[in-house]
């Protein structure tokens, strides 16, 4: 089930990576003003059709004689049929779904069109939501239809869709790749505290849903990235031969000591990410929670901290522990980049009106950044968004097509 579940990821993952170059090369595709960008999940001109099942890019070299890719909510090959209502899918596992016999056949809890196997996928459940066409004759087509809003992939809000098979498990969309907000608390896949990847399947605690992740006797103490329990391999999180491709992400140490607007004003402050650790709600809301404190006093509730606001200033009550990064293996919310828990730092602190670093392109135009290098104009300055060499990415399947990477805030990581 994992080798297929890899040779999935693989199949489609290829994909991505063709279209994105094929994107950043300045292919937009259309005639429009913008125009369909034919590799970045999103529907650019907003039709409805994503990607190669938008008119503008079936046709493209990339998107032709593509295979299916049983678990993506696509049409990849053209035919009409989605996932597992393609015939090239009879027979995938979690494809065991007859939509119409109101059975529960694959016994994931949800029978027919109640399931994802088969709402928006199969035209006996409406619209079809992945290719291209208006099936149910309303005037709209797949994600622009309210029958896709929360079907995911490919809509839902989700841009990722990673699949998840831990344990055994059918294949399904990882719970912090699906664009739902599973735990109720506000917060959305990887902008959510709990989510540390893509390939986290649990968004309501800091285990990521793979069997005896980070539970075993060294779990407080050991790498939290790693998908595992034990520190015998922590070294892909504190790589010091190729800081590029550490596991952990953009904002966080080998430990879990992580850059976060925790108060969400617009700073971060450095607090370790386990326990009860969450976005401080307003004074009042929970006993001191969000109050203001004296750092270093005792101000706070019992299991609350006195955090610094932007680690030096003003103290606020939170249930993060404050903490202080490891230099040698943090890897730093640079500027310009997407950090742990939707974290960007702030125009203030990236050049703004102040001017550019030294070695840093000033971009007033918003044209002068270079796209091979990766860099986005923020605060007036070029920020490259990944490390030299790593590519960025929207989502998982913009990575080289190996199943062993993965889109970890906003960059390609290999998590082998």
């Amino acid at each position: 089930m994992e080798q297929a579940r890899l040779a999935r990821s693989s199949r489609y993952a290829a994909l991505g990576a063709v279209l994105l170059a094929v994107s950043l090369s300045g292919c937009h595709c259309g005639s429009g003003a913008r125009g369909e960008i034919c590799g970045n999940g999103i529907d650019d001109d907003g039709d409805g059709p994503v990607d190669c099942l938008d008119s503008e890019c079936r046709d493209l070299d990339p998107c032709q004689n593509q295979a299916e890719a049983c678990f993506n909510g696509l049409d990849d090959d053209f035919d009409g049929d989605v996932d597992c209502a393609d015939s090239d899918c009879a027979g995938a596992p979690g494809c065991d779904e007859d939509c119409t016999n109101g059975v529960d056949d694959n016994g994931d809890g949800v029978a027919d069109c109640d399931d994802p196997a088969c709402r928006g996928i199969d035209p006996s459940c409406g619209e079809v939501c992945g290719n291209g066409e208006d099936d149910d004759s309303d005037g709209d087509v797949d994600c622009a239809d309210a029958d896709c809003a929360d079907v995911t992939p490919p809509c839902g809000g989700s841009a990722d869709g990673s699949v998840c098979a831990y344990g055994g498990e059918a294949p399904h969309t990882c719970a912090c790749a699906d664009g739902t907000d599973n735990d109720s608390d506000g917060d959305t896949d990887v902008a959510d505290l709990h989510c540390f990847s893509p390939l986290d399947d649990d968004e309501s605690s800091f285990a990521t849903g793979i069997p005896g992740d980070n539970n075993g006797s060294n779990g407080q103490f050991e790498c939290p990235f790693d998908g595992n329990s034990g520190p015998g391999n922590d070294g892909v999180c504190c790589n010091l031969a190729n800081p590029g491709m550490n596991l952990t992400p953009n904002g966080c140490d080998d430990g879990g000591c992580c850059e976060i607007d925790v108060n969400t004003n617009g700073t971060g402050e450095h607090v370790r990410i386990a326990g009860a650790c969450e976005f401080t709600p307003m004074c009042g809301a929970a006993g001191t929670e969000g109050c203001p404190c004296t750092v270093g006093g005792t101000d706070c509730d019992a299991a609350q901290f006195c955090v610094a606001d932007d680690d030096t200033g003003m103290g606020f009550c939170s249930t993060c522990e404050p903490c202080e990064p490891n230099a040698e293996c943090e890897n730093t919310c640079a500027c310009g980049e997407t950090c742990f828990g939707g974290f960007t730092q702030p125009d203030a602190a990236c050049g703004g009106t102040g001017g550019c670093p030294t070695g840093v392109t000033a971009c007033p135009m918003g044209t002068e950044c270079d796209a091979a290098a990766s860099e986005v104009c923020t605060a007036g300055c070029c920020y490259a968004t990944c490390p030299a060499g790593v590519m960025p990415c929207t989502a998982s399947t913009d990575c080289p097509p190996d199943a062993g990477f993965a889109c970890i805030t906003g960059c390609c990581v290999s998590i082998l």
